[in-house]
């Protein structure tokens, strides 16, 4: 689930603006001129109701600055530990916007194995167990209901082929109060389109349900991803600093199966992602205490790089043929900033392992592409 902030009130229209600078005993905060008072008949605030406005606005004033002398303080001493932007990295291209009504809040991208420029997503929590094919442009090509999944944290998603067949998993696998024993994997055929057509309503039945749990305890996950050649399905955590990779093991997806359960190995931390410092702990939202958080993963289909989403920044590790994804994730990762995507959450490769798609939660959230050397 992604983080939510409460959204400012809006001031109140006035229907008469030179209200706003009447001064009378509704408003006891503003100042006192006492011939004006006189002239309207206003009498003077108590003088108690007036200390405590005056001490309200210096416990405010005063976690201010203590917040700017933290912030200006860091940025002159080190303020951040990010390393340097890749030399490779060149900028997103902003391709298209999400145009489907409800598709607000997607948390999760994986490429069609089937249609060209095509990509099943899905909402966060709270939403019908449902996910959507959308092409780069941001149209709906098709929204499948899934039967016999239930959509309670849903963060995730990955495509895969097994045994020459595409594949999907959907990763039911949010815990933003770390309380979860019952995390759960859908698996199921990827649907096929009808050629052309858009707005198409399929349904779809999951074939294998893995659930499973943490070794460590519950944790939060948004991060997960699929290598059939290694035989494991990957996952990583959110708030743990730094993140860790756990492995689970791929099933025979042959034999459908509700009732097959695992317990997570935990393999390494990565490498790279390091926690914010005590300045950037002072700014709240994504882009201070948070931005090492992981919001997404993905798996390069040709087995080169893997990709880790942050808040703000991209994480590419490149992957010798030779190494497990364990090891590869330890090597020191290549680093992408992520500009115009306020709660980027949901990434992915294109099928050929030469580009980056990636999107935010948010109503008409822009699709971007990275373009990898």
């Amino acid at each position: 689930m992604g983080l939510k902030f409460a959204q400012p009130q809006r001031e109140a229209n006035r229907k008469d603006s030179h209200l706003s600078l009447r001064r009378d005993q509704t408003n006891p905060r503003l100042p006192s001129f006492p011939q004006y008072d006189r002239a309207v008949g206003r009498q003077a605030p108590p003088a108690a109701a007036t200390s405590l406005h005056l001490s309200a606005d210096l416990v405010l004033l005063s976690r201010f600055i203590v917040f700017l002398c933290s912030f200006l303080g860091g940025l002159f001493s080190g303020c951040s530990n990010l390393p340097p932007v890749s030399p490779h990295a060149d900028a997103a291209v902003t391709v298209g916007t999400v145009a489907g009504d409800g598709l607000t809040e997607l948390s999760g991208m994986a490429p069609s194995l089937r249609e060209s420029d095509v990509f099943w997503t899905h909402n966060d929590s709270g939403g019908a167990p449902e996910i959507f094919a959308l092409n780069l442009r941001g149209e709906t090509r098709a929204n499948v209901a899934i039967d016999s999944a239930t959509a309670r944290d849903w963060e995730d998603i990955a495509t895969f082929t097994w045994q020459g067949k595409p594949w999907i998993l959907i990763a039911d696998v949010g815990d933003n109060t770390a309380t979860r024993y019952d995390l759960a994997l859908y698996l199921l055929p990827e649907p096929a389109l009808t050629s052309g057509a858009t707005a198409q309503s399929l349904p779809a039945k999951v074939t294998y349900t893995l659930r499973f749990s943490f070794p460590d305890g519950p944790r939060d996950c948004e991060g997960v991803a699929v290598s059939p050649a290694t035989n494991e399905i990957l996952l990583i955590s959110k708030r743990t600093e730094p993140p860790v990779l756990y492995s689970l093991r791929l099933p025979d997806l042959s034999t459908p199966s509700s009732a097959t359960s695992q317990v997570a190995t935990r393999l390494t931390a990565l490498a790279g992602i390091i926690a914010p410092t005590a300045a950037e702990r002072a700014i709240p939202g994504r882009l201070g205490q948070y931005r090492s958080h992981v919001t997404a993963f993905d798996l390069a289909p040709d087995g080169s790089a893997a990709a880790v989403l942050t808040y703000g920044n991209i994480w590419l590790y490149r992957r010798d043929p030779t190494e497990s994804w364990a090891t590869a994730l330890t090597h020191a990762p290549e680093r992408l900033p992520v500009r115009g995507l306020p709660q980027a959450e949901a990434l992915s490769f294109s099928p050929d392992s030469q580009q980056l798609w990636l999107t935010t939660e948010a109503t008409n959230a822009p699709i971007q592409r990275y373009y990898l050397p």
